[in-house]
């Protein structure tokens, strides 16, 4: 009962754990949140947030190695205006080189290409520095006419799989001019391109102006803007016209804040990644960071906890019902698929909490679809399945066939409740909402069929292994038997020739006589050698002739008598099983006294058995009586014969007597 307590407390808690504090989601609650307490969060971070990462996973787009620059048909201004983008970038990332190409390498872009990509400068490839540069060209101011329209370029650091061979034109107003931005695929073989700008503005407008334009297109370069579609934030005023503020191009009025330094400064830090993370695990909840962080490592996370869970539960519940079996056959069926039901909800319900954090669940959700949807459904699930069970079945089925149909039962139970609502439902996104499901049933219906065939192999092997031992212990039992046996004769031999001897000096004729009766009784015996039992006819026999001899040697000082009913002399018993009860009575008792020595040996029906008891006058019987090698005899022959259907007992009042009682003999 404690299993099944444990059990239920394990669903419970996992459920209420992913209860809402109020009606509202984790993702409304975050933005109210920001709303009405907005100092509790960092509006540079949060603008590096909504930025860079697009909430599936770590990965942001930034230039690697050196940040290099190679200007085309530039003016004397438009150099002046590189110049302090540079030196103001070299501020803001001081860890990263900012530098012109030229300058870095000692020569120049162009003949950079015409060297070729294999060559090698400060140990870098020429490759891997082109998709480090931004080559930026001035074409009106120069009085150059734009040729990079029919050039293939890149433009920024684009995710995976955008789309290339195509040019984006943005043409600014007020016929300023246009800028134009190519995007091609930088992994082709063929062809080497550096991030191209080219630049068609009229000369007339002011140095700010132009350093506005130019200072747009080179920072936003530098990193990959992601769609601010998560929490809304608002920024301030201030930000209305920052660099990276959208993901639309829109360079007019455009100001390198601080918050857009804030973004470069971090993004370009060695251990940026762990400062973000840093952040959003002091001011978010966990699974909010985690999953933004990471979504795949979080639902990972997720799926280990329910597995872990899954499996303290799968313990519980089949220790609980492993061996339990109610009086009705339905009950059988009922409880553990109520306990199931009461895992798929509790575990969907965690799950979805952990991961979508646009729902919310209350209390009330919580324990109507714990144990209300349970209630409704388990017995209609049990019902199908212990009926398809009972009537499918015969004896004389294989356990492949009724294996297979078990599988095939338990999955068809489990989904015929949802063929009803489906029937009654409006079927646009059910199959979205049922398919979970549909994958639930099917691991559990093959998860039975494993469990089920499991069991039957673990049972046949224990089925073997104990038919198995039984023919050993039965081969050890007669083994030990025929020992004991052999053990008897020779025991019985030496008393009876201590006799003889004891004879040979005062009386030849009754030395002649017992040595004649031990040769009868030992033919007697010799002639059934190799038989384990003996009838109770022939074992009085024996017993009768060893008296005798006994007798002999104690002339008057022995008197016996033996007392059987007639109908029991054809019971066979094990050989030599009575013989040493009264060796023991004569060796332990008549020698011990100097009088008359009397031994009476009685065998009567007692129910369905028949009862043994040897009786004499000798002293009484010690503790621990059944130690000697004759009695130990007697007991192991009864023990390995007869298992417990057979006992010895002793006492000494009101008379001294040892009884020997078989059951179920007659």
């Amino acid at each position: 009962m404690k299993k099944f307590i444990a059990l239920i407390l394990i669903l419970v808690v996992t459920s209420s754990i992913v209860v809402s504090k109020n009606d509202t989601s984790l993702n409304m609650n975050l933005a109210n949140d920001k709303s009405n307490n907005p100092s509790q969060y960092n509006k540079n971070w949060e603008y590096v947030k909504d930025r860079l990462f697009d909430g599936e996973t770590e990965t942001v787009y930034k230039r690697e190695g050196p940040i290099l620059i190679s200007l085309k048909y530039a003016s004397k201004q438009d150099s002046l205006i590189v110049n302090e983008i540079i030196r103001e970038l070299r501020t803001v990332i001081p860890n990263e080189t900012v530098d012109y190409f030229d300058n870095f390498t000692g020569v120049s872009f162009d003949i950079a290409l015409r060297n070729g990509y294999n060559e090698k400068y400060k140990g870098i490839s020429l490759w891997d520095l082109s998709r480090s540069t931004t080559e930026l060209g001035f074409y009106k101011s120069s009085g150059v006419d734009n040729r990079l329209e029919s050039e293939k370029r890149i433009l920024y650091l684009m995710p995976p799989k955008v789309d290339s061979e195509r040019n984006i034109d943005y043409r600014l107003p007020n016929e300023i001019g246009k800028i134009t931005r190519g995007i091609f695929d930088s992994k082709s073989e063929n062809y080497y391109s550096p991030i191209s700008i080219s630049f068609d503005i009229n000369k007339e407008i002011t140095y700010n102006e132009r350093k506005t334009y130019i200072q747009y297109e080179l920072l936003r370069s530098l990193c990959y803007i992601q769609d601010a579609n998560f929490i809304p934030v608002t920024y301030g005023k201030g930000n209305v016209n920052s660099i990276f503020k959208s993901t639309r191009h829109n360079p007019e009025n455009s100001k390198f804040t601080d918050s857009d330094k804030f973004l470069l400064k971090k993004l370009y830090s060695d251990d940026f990644i762990e400062q973000f993370k840093d952040y959003m695990y002091a001011n978010y909840p966990w699974r909010y960071a985690s999953s933004f962080t990471n979504k795949k490592a979080h639902e990972f996370k997720v799926w280990g906890i329910i597995i872990v869970v899954g499996v303290v539960v799968f313990v519980l519940m089949f220790s609980f019902f492993q061996n339990r079996k109610f009086k009705y056959n339905y009950l059988n069926y009922l409880f553990p698929i109520f306990i199931i039901l009461m895992s798929f909800i509790s575990f969907s319900n965690f799950h979805n909490l952990m991961t979508d954090f646009r729902v919310f669940v209350s209390w009330w959700n919580a324990l109507f679809s714990l144990l209300i949807t349970p209630i409704l459904f388990a017995p209609l699930i049990s019902f199908v399945l212990w009926g398809l069970e009972k009537n499918s079945f015969k004896k004389n089925e294989s356990f492949s066939y009724q294996l297979i149909l078990k599988v095939i039962f338990t999955f068809v139970s489990f989904i015929a409740p949802l063929t009803l609502i489906f029937l009654e439902s409006d079927r646009e996104g059910f199959f979205e909402f049922i398919l979970p499901y549909v994958f639930f049933s099917a691991a559990l219906a093959i998860g039975r069929g494993l469990l089920l065939y499991l069991n039957h192999f673990s049972a046949s092997l224990v089925k073997e292994k104990d038919v198995e031992l039984s023919r050993l212990q039965e081969a050890k039992a007669e083994a030990e038997v025929k020992v004991l046996q052999s053990q008897i004769n020779p025991h019985f031999l030496y008393n009876a020739l201590n006799s003889i001897a004891s004879l040979a000096h005062t009386d030849a004729d009754k030395t002649e006589k017992m040595a004649l009766s031990l040769s009868d009784l030992f033919r007697h015996s010799i002639n059934r050698k190799g038989k384990k039992v003996n009838t109770l006819g022939d074992e009085l026999s024996l017993v009768q002739n060893y008296l005798e001899i006994e007798q002999i040697r104690f002339g008057d000082r022995l008197d016996f008598s033996i007392d059987v009913d007639a109908d029991l002399l054809n019971v066979e018993i094990p050989m030599f099983i009575l013989q040493p009860l009264v060796e023991n009575a004569i060796k332990h008792g008549i020698s011990k006294i100097e009088g008359q020595g009397q031994i009476i040996l009685k065998v009567s029906e007692k129910g369905e058995g028949i009862l043994i008891s040897i009786q004499d006058n000798g002293p009484d019987f010690p503790e621990g009586l059944v130690s000697g090698h004759g009695l130990q005899t007697v007991y192991d022959l009864l023990r390995f014969t007869y298992g417990d259907k057979a006992e010895m007992s002793w006492h000494n009042e009101p008379q001294k007597e040892i009884n020997i009682q078989i059951n179920n003999m007659i």
